[in-house]
């Protein structure tokens, strides 16, 4: 009898090793993150053999689809045709998950593809389709639905003890990979391994504690001054009048002309991550409990409420909350294209050799000024008001602000002949009164004697453009962080108004006594600072409270520009040929503003 029971005890110890061993394998989130240990074929197996019980068709039986060698395919390189290795290695984890989260979620489709030898590239399109923060949470809730399907088809219930999205992202966030789809779907597998069940929505509690959280008083309850304010965000109500807490209803009373969808951010609690979620009718009726075939009752109705109002107040199903514009620039698109439309900028310095090559010929030069000052009028305003003013600043992630550091623009129109002048206007901290009747002189290549007047203008062309410059590549960069569309609008606006002015600055600094070569040195040097207005741009971020304010400073000063600056020179230039001048007057400022009004009608078209 001894004997016996000795050996049961050994039996029944031997049954604990093996089911512990079973029921805990080692983690594949832990292997993930270390880059440490492999999954061999027993393992792979047992992993298997948990996937298949798990899952159910409507045809029948179709859990033996899978097999050893299939899994052991997967850390092989597409259409390489190399055999597979004895082993699955840490860095194959990401494939191994996405591709069992699909067969968990549709296994019939999955053996399908396995037998086609698709298995791995439907894997990878997953993992592809689940990148990024916005795209991450909605896939994984659709997934973890399709997953938890045969759950719910059998009748079992999910309650707050099962797996949901947001511990699958504290885990992987726990092992250093938060965002990524690899480390969360290998969370998922683990506690598939493990029988756990999983909840794909918030319970019915999320919702009210949602609401809850929009409110910053020191009370559990809503305030009736925090109530107006909530009601008024949905466009319901009336107007409550009190006559007590007037600063408390002076701070809501602010809050409360904010309607527009808000991230329910409070000091006294976090969001979650269900708070970004989009959720469809039947999503809410699943959440309750609710029957599709019975409908929404009137005690139902008053319970799934708070569902509604959260998905109102969150705005996650609004347009600009989980998807992103597709005009949006990555990183380092944004540099990429900022420094191209930079350096095309910068090179307008370089045009001050076309007054050189049109020495002989100052008329036809004060005629292509006169063309290239009509088109940046055209193209200032055309940016000011079909792309700037009209943007919304929720729609920017990211502006700054255009500054000009009162530098003047008038200057260009000095290239006329002497006998076109027009008569010379107070024009405070403008260069244009340095600049004396033109002549042949002016464009010689050959330094003269400076006179005592114009001694410092030289330095004060050169820092004034340098001021310039910088704000210019703030405007670029600014437009480019907006969307390509705006950095490209604007970019042409700068680049119409630049030439003139750049041609300007070039004969002023001639008509210094500067020689040709410094000239176009200084010019050229001044006008790198543009790059670095680009890339502070580009690298300082700053809050939506700010950019209101930005884009309409960066707007006022485009058409004050434009407008009193240079579109009044224009007019006051007298010509032997006015009809001549005014025709190309005329092609400028439709030009630009052709060129600017199309790109605004037709840049939904334009794809890059």
């Amino acid at each position: 009898m001894a004997v016996w029971a000795r050996l049961e005890l050994g039996l029944l110890l031997a049954v604990l090793v093996v089911s512990v061993t079973a029921v805990q394998p080692a983690r594949l989130l832990t292997l993930l993150s270390s880059g440490q240990g492999a999954l061999d074929r027993v393992a792979l197996g047992s992993l298997l053999n948990t996937l298949a019980a798990r899952v159910h068709c409507t045809d029948g039986p179709c859990g033996k689809c899978l097999s050893v060698d299939d899994a052991l395919a997967l850390g092989s390189p597409e259409k390489s045709g190399a055999p597979s290795g004895p082993v699955l290695e840490p860095r194959h984890i990401p494939r191994l998950s996405a591709a069992a989260a699909l067969y968990l979620s549709s296994p019939e489709a999955t053996c399908t593809d396995v037998r086609a030898g698709l298995w791995a590239s439907r894997a990878d399109r997953l993992l592809a389709l689940l990148e990024g923060p916005e795209a991450l949470t909605p896939g994984l809730t659709r997934l973890l639905q399709r997953i938890q399907a045969p759950a719910q088809a059998a009748g079992q219930s999910t309650s707050e003890a099962c797996v949901d999205l947001p511990q699958l992202l504290a885990e992987a966030a726990g092992a250093g990979a938060p965002g990524s789809p690899g480390p969360v779907l290998a969370a998922l597998l683990d506690h598939v391994r493990n029988g756990a069940c999983f909840r794909a929505l918030p319970t019915p509690q999320y919702f009210v504690d949602f609401v809850f959280r929009q409110h910053d008083s020191e009370t559990p309850n809503i305030t009736l001054a925090e109530l107006a304010a909530l009601m008024q965000r949905l466009g319901v109500g009336g107007v409550t009048e009190t006559h007590d807490d007037h600063s408390d209803h002076s701070h809501l009373g602010e809050e409360a002309e904010h309607k527009g969808p808000v991230a329910p951010s409070t000091p006294n609690s976090s969001s979650s991550v269900w708070d970004t979620l989009c959720l469809s009718a039947g999503d809410v009726m699943a959440v309750y409990g609710l029957s599709e075939q019975d409908g929404v009752t009137p005690e139902a109705w008053a319970q799934l409420s708070p569902a509604l109002l959260q998905q109102q107040l969150s705005g996650a199903c609004s347009p600009q909350s989980g998807h992103p514009t597709q005009d949006q620039l990555s990183q380092v698109e944004r540099y990429l294209y900022g420094s191209l439309a930079t350096l095309l900028i910068c090179l307008c310095s370089i045009f001050g050799l076309l007054l050189l090559t049109c020495a002989s010929c100052s008329t036809a030069t004060h005629y292509i000024i006169q063309t290239f000052l009509s088109m940046a009028v055209g193209a200032l305003t055309g940016d000011a008001l079909l792309h700037l003013m009209p943007k919304d600043p929720k729609d920017r992630p990211c502006s700054h602000g255009h500054s000009h550091g009162g530098h003047s623009h008038g200057v260009s129109l000095q290239l006329a002949p002497s006998e076109l002048r027009p008569p010379k206007q107070p024009h405070e901290g403008s260069r244009a009164d340095l600049v004396e009747e033109e002549s042949p002189e002016l464009l010689s290549p050959e330094p003269r004697k400076l006179r005592p007047e114009l001694r410092l203008l030289p330095y004060v062309i050169t820092l004034g453009d340098a001021v310039h410059n910088f704000a210019d590549g703030l405007a670029v960069g600014a437009a480019f962080l907006s969307s390509w569309k705006t950095g490209l609008a604007t970019s042409l606006a700068l680049f119409c108004h630049e030439v003139p002015h750049e041609l300007g600055d070039f004969a002023a600094l001639l008509h210094a006594g500067l020689s040709v070569r410094r000239a176009l040195l200084l010019n050229l040097a001044s006008g790198l600072t543009a790059f670095l207005g680009l890339y502070v741009a580009l690298a300082v971020r700053v809050g939506e409270d700010s950019e209101t304010w930005i884009l309409a400073v960066a707007t006022g000063l485009f058409l004050y520009v434009a407008l009193c600056d240079m579109l009044p020179a224009m007019l006051n230039v007298r010509d032997q040929r006015p009809w001549l001048l005014f025709l190309l007057h005329n092609v400028g400022l439709l030009g630009g503003w052709t060129v600017l009004l199309l790109l605004s009608l037709y840049e939904d078209n334009i794809t890059l």
